[in-house]
């Protein structure tokens, strides 16, 4: 089982990375593309450990240097807990090389622990950026014994395990559920929604604070972890304590908790992907009358299907603008009056109300269904190629499902936001004019960054929408770079803030045209 779990974890890892295309492809511009998310990826791990860095030394200068490291389990776990659950589905059931992995002489437990290993090291990565430098700054400040290196290094290895357990708990569970239902990617995909939202109202409830919290910022931490995450606690004793139990307890839940999963998952796995890949038909259906659609129309209807069938590309495409509507609700009926008198004593209230658009837009540019729009055709794009249309018709039916996404969600939010917010009525339509902008910004730039560079050898939809994949790394980058910047500006020049925004929103315009103009002109082949 271990040269077998070994082979099959290198080939995951090749997979997700790309190390195979790198090293033996001879295309010039395949190895450009490799060493392109490389970049983005080191790149986006360097500005966090620059954040990380900052602000553990900001904690450590106000003298919760202690506090330190049970902070860092907390934000490890959520991170984890998240990230893991919007791709727990695409990594480890109803992946399209499910029968060609089975039908190889290799034991089940091994595949499930080779894919859940592969999981495990991508949330140690974040976990190493989360924890690593906290931990360097906590040794500075507070020179703890020696078997507190002990503890911390355990930390970094063990944190991890439990968040990514309870979260493909959830997924497989979702799996089961939803595969008894005719309906079973829509159920899966409401499940999914509803399961996500909950782990960001717990986030969100683990970092409130009230004002007489915020005074004693160490107790107030400790009753949030308390209340929210009992592991936590196991390791702030034994690292403050030298409680060589409680490190012991920690170890064994986490190692435990891993192989029972791995366990119970390997046992029910043929019968979960069996339900996974199964198809309804209904019994009693009668040949009608056939519709006819215009080839727009039929692309639409199309793109919409797909999007309602890929759990993981509906989650990870359309996350954006559910939070801000969550958000949005939340300010406009939920919002404690104390946290709105304390915004209009500092005086800031009216810096809010003018980048409230592009805090608006910021949520939109998190949103592209376009960005693997073209990668998701798979091996069947040489029917979106052959079709006896104009490429540009195809493009639009993509754009469209975007605007569909996010431009009903988008008004209503703004609507909430105009009623937990007084506005005027210049900022009022600049609330709906500015992420409209970005709406159309981020659906053209989604389109041609995937025409740029497609990912059509996908073996399950994860490495199409997320793993590896530069036009989703690159729209989503891009745009979000395009939404914080004039939010940065309008922050530290208040002065200026609608002159930044008019001159931004102008070239973003512009922008989307000129992009728009070159995608009409691009050809689709196979």
């Amino acid at each position: 089982m271990k040269g077998k779990y070994k082979y099959l974890l290198r080939m995951q890892l090749y997979n997700l990375f790309g190390i195979n295309r790198l090293i033996h492809s001879r295309d010039k511009q395949e190895k450009q593309r490799s060493a392109i998310v490389g970049a983005l990826g080191l790149t986006a791990i360097a500005i966090l450990v620059v954040y990380t860095v900052k602000f553990s030394n900001s904690m450590a200068e106000a003298g919760l240097s202690k506090a330190l490291p049970t902070l860092m389990v907390v934000v490890c776990s959520l991170a984890t807990l998240t990230l893991t659950f919007v791709k727990s589905t695409g990594v480890l059931i109803g992946l399209k090389d499910y029968d060609m992995v089975m039908s190889m002489p290799v034991r089940t437990i091994s595949i499930v622990t080779s894919r859940i290993t592969m999981l495990y090291l991508i949330n140690l990565i974040i976990g190493f950026i989360a924890m690593l430098p906290s931990s360097i700054i906590y040794v500075v400040y507070e020179h703890p014994p020696i078997f507190s290196y002990l503890f911390l290094v355990g930390a970094l290895f063990l944190t991890p395990i439990i968040p990514m357990i309870i979260s493909l708990s959830l997924g497989v569970l979702i799996v089961a559920v939803s595969s008894h239902s005719r309906h079973k990617n829509v159920f899966s995909l409401v499940l999914s929604t509803a399961a996500v939202l909950m782990i960001v109202f717990a986030s969100a409830k683990t970092q409130s604070m009230d004002e007489a919290q915020i005074t004693n910022l160490g107790v107030a931490m400790a009753e949030a972890v308390n209340k929210f995450y009992p592991p936590a606690i196991l390791f702030t004793n034994a690292l403050l304590h030298n409680d060589w139990a409680s490190f012991v307890i920690f170890a064994a839940v986490s190692l435990l908790l891993g192989i029972a999963f791995i366990t119970i998952v390997s046992h029910y796995y043929k019968r979960l992907n069996t339900a996974v890949f199964s198809h309804y038909a209904k019994k009693d259906y009668k040949m009608g009358t056939l519709k006819s659609s215009s080839p727009f129309m039929a692309l639409y209807k199309k793109e919409l299907r797909r999007l309602s069938s890929c759990t993981i590309y509906a989650l990870n495409s359309c996350i954006g603008i559910v939070l801000l509507f969550v958000v949005a609700l939340g300010a406009a009926f939920f919002m404690p009056p104390a946290l709105r008198q304390q915004i209009e004593t500092m005086g800031i209230m009216s810096i809010i109300q003018n980048i409230m658009p592009i805090a608006l837009a910021v949520f939109v540019t998190m949103t592209s269904t376009t960005a693997a729009s073209l990668s998701l055709e798979g091996k069947n794009r040489w029917i979106m190629c052959s079709a006896p249309t104009q490429a540009r018709t195809i493009y639009n039916s993509k754009i469209a499902v975007n605007l569909t996404v996010i431009l009903p969600v988008l008004y209503v939010s703004a609507i909430f936001i105009r009623i937990a917010i007084p506005c005027s009525l210049m900022q009022t339509i600049l609330l709906f004019i500015i992420p409209t902008v970005y709406t159309f910004f981020i659906s053209v730039l989604g389109v041609y960054l995937n025409i740029k560079f497609p990912k059509y050898d996908w073996t399950s939809e994860y490495y199409a929408v997320k793993g590896g994949a530069i036009s989703v790394l690159a729209t989503v980058g891009g745009g979000m770079a395009s939404s914080l910047t004039p939010l940065y500006l309008c922050i530290i020049f208040p002065h200026y803030q609608m002159m930044i925004m008019f001159g931004i929103t102008c070239l973003i315009l512009l922008a989307t045209l000129a992009i728009y103009l070159k995608v009409c002109r691009t050809q689709l082949y196979v």
